[in-house]
């Protein structure tokens, strides 16, 4: 026999299909002898039930959708992993999509992982408020939503992330000890993680009273490819250091920028940490290999999956969301000094 079907078990056993199906499910009404000669003949013919026509029948799909904004970061690719990881363990299936920071494409991936009855919905929002009217409709009308990594968004549920505020603060703290006081801060146009971070570099300057100067400020648009991220960095960063107020040190607020802006030093003959100083949220496993080896915050990506999920499944067993207390859960993040913060040797 090929791949057999509940009919042809029944039929082999004389049985009706609702006696074998009850018995491979262990049901009360049916008895242990029953049982166990449904299960040996079962085993014998190595028949697996459809998955898909019981999730169908019970209404469950055991999917959970994911949106993030690419696949192109070491952050982003943790992430992927943490989350397949995490779903396995809890008996759930991931369909993983991409926003490419852009409201239009992330509208169009929520649309299609409705359509394929996800039970719940894992988000990183494009940025800030992107398709929140749509977003709080399906968490009321449709499946749950939890927000992870880029937090700063008004939905009522639960948030995961890291303490961004915190995170920055203890980098910029590493800069002064090191002497650097002209801090350049990179930050992703728009996205909803720049405001709890600039909140954190802003706080650390005042608490060392060190002037605030908005010309450290720079603003690169995540919706560039990332050779236009490149090349916005380096116009900016050209000007910047041609000024009279000319930094000593680079702090990075992303994954992409801390991790490229090496290279844009590098070909701007800018040396690192001689001239400047490089320290930013970068979960790259490379950064020991980097020239020179890279100083990181990083992320705990696989506690914050773990979170995520189980509040998200939480949620969708919940038979009454309403009293659910939803609420933020902040992360901290780990500090790895390396040779770009190398102080100088007088």
């Amino acid at each position: 026999m090929s791949k057999v079907t509940l009919k042809e078990l029944a039929r082999e056993l004389n049985m009706s299909v609702s006696t074998v199906s009850k018995a491979l499910n262990d049901s009360y009404e049916i008895s242990e002898a029953t049982k166990q000669r449904v299960k040996e003949l079962a085993s014998k013919y190595n028949y697996r039930p459809n998955a898909l026509a019981k999730n169908l029948k019970l209404g469950r799909t055991n999917n959970i959708g994911v949106i993030i904004s690419t696949i192109g970061s070491p952050f982003q690719a943790q992430i992927i992993e943490a989350l397949h990881r995490a779903s396995v363990r809890f008996d759930f299936n991931l369909i993983m999509m991409q926003s490419q920071d852009s409201e239009e494409i992330e509208r169009k991936a929520l649309n299609t992982l409705i359509n394929h009855g996800v039970e719940g919905l894992l988000i990183s929002p494009a940025f800030e408020n992107s398709n929140i009217d749509l977003l709080s409709h399906l968490h009321k009308t449709t499946c749950p939503i939890v927000l992870f990594d880029r937090i700063n968004y008004n939905i009522d549920t639960f948030k995961v992330g890291v303490n961004n505020e915190k995170s920055i603060y203890r980098a910029a703290e590493e800069l002064f000890k090191i002497g650097r006081k002209k801090i350049a801060i990179l930050c992703g146009k728009n996205i909803g993680v720049t405001k709890d971070r600039l909140k954190g570099y802003r706080k650390a300057l005042e608490d060392y009273h060190i002037d605030f100067n908005p010309s450290y400020i720079i603003y690169c648009d995540y919706n560039n490819s990332l050779e236009g991220i490149d090349s916005d960095m380096e116009t900016k960063l050209t000007q910047l250091l041609h000024s009279e107020q000319a930094p000593d040190a680079v702090l990075g607020t992303t994954d992409t920028l801390t991790t490229r802006v090496l290279g844009v030093l590098s070909k701007l003959n800018i040396q690192v940490p001689e001239d400047l100083a490089v320290i930013g949220f970068a979960n790259t496993d490379i950064a020991e290999s980097l020239n020179p080896s890279l100083s990181t915050i990083r992320q705990p990506t696989f506690e914050m999956a773990d979170i995520a999920i189980e509040k998200l499944i939480n949620l969708i067993e919940s038979k009454n969301r309403s009293q659910i207390d939803v609420h933020e859960i902040l992360l901290d993040s780990t500090i790895q000094l390396r040779k770009s913060t190398k102080q100088k040797l007088s």
